[in-house]
């Protein structure tokens, strides 16, 4: 029997937690629990205890890949994983990516606790901010590194932005890069008071989502069954 394909997030932050999802529905894995333990992660694929099952160790970002190319079944990642992989076919005018995962069979898993995209800068820039959302002349320059999500968000408020897309930490970026904001994941907030920053706006909670393969669910009994169990396990 084939094994059903599950891409977990690599990494101490979320990995323990993405598969106690998945073992307490009865997909224990204990090459992969002694992997978390000992917190060894070279071994890319953990097989469960009862043989259906094949535990793969992905970088949060590329899970989505994963289950929408059909490498893997289903995959636990986070709201700016998936959506980011999702808009990126339409600002690059790629072919429809995220159009064999489905995001809303099951609910939002919450293990990213109070994390949310936040727009941040100065104190003193708070008064442009301002200015920009109720001006349609005036541009916010911002940077981050979630473009299309942070475009997407400028534009349903109805703001002008320039986005500048970053690959490493925005905080530093309003007192250096000149640049009016950073639109960024925010759980404490600590890393802005350290750079002097403050919330301008919060925008949206980052979710936990299990996404899955339309193909697989459509015409594997095994994968429908398991998502049936973990939607039952966590209601």
């Amino acid at each position: 029997m084939r094994k059903i394909v599950i891409a977990l997030p690599k990494g101490h932050r979320l990995l323990a937690r993405s598969y106690e999802v998945f073992k307490n529905a009865g997909y224990a894995s204990g090459s992969l629990e002694n992997a978390i333990l000992c917190k060894e992660q070279k071994q890319l694929q953990h097989d469960s205890d009862c043989g259906r099952v094949a535990y793969l160790l992905v970088r949060n970002m590329d899970i989505p890949q994963y289950v929408d190319r059909n490498w893997a079944e289903l995959g636990l990642t986070a709201f700016d994983c998936y959506r980011e992989y999702e808009l990126s076919s339409v600002a690059g005018g790629l072919a429809m990516r995220g159009d064999n995962f489905i995001t809303d069979l099951l609910p939002d898993l919450a293990l990213c606790g109070q994390s949310r995209f936040c727009v941040a800068g100065t104190p003193q820039g708070r008064d442009f901010y301002e200015k920009c959302k109720k001006s349609d002349e005036k541009i916010l320059t911002v940077a981050t590194q979630h473009p299309n999500i942070a475009a997407k968000y400028f534009y349903s408020q109805r703001m002008l932005a320039d986005i500048i897309t970053i690959t490493g930490s925005s905080e530093i970026m309003p007192a250096h890069g000149s640049v009016d904001a950073i639109f960024d994941i925010v759980e404490t907030g600590s890393a802005l008071v350290e750079n002097g920053l403050v919330i301008y706006d919060e925008a949206m909670p980052i979710q936990t989502k299990i996404l899955v393969s339309k193909a697989a669910y459509k015409y594997d009994v095994n994968v429908a069954a398991m998502v049936d169990t973990i939607s039952r396990l966590i209601k």
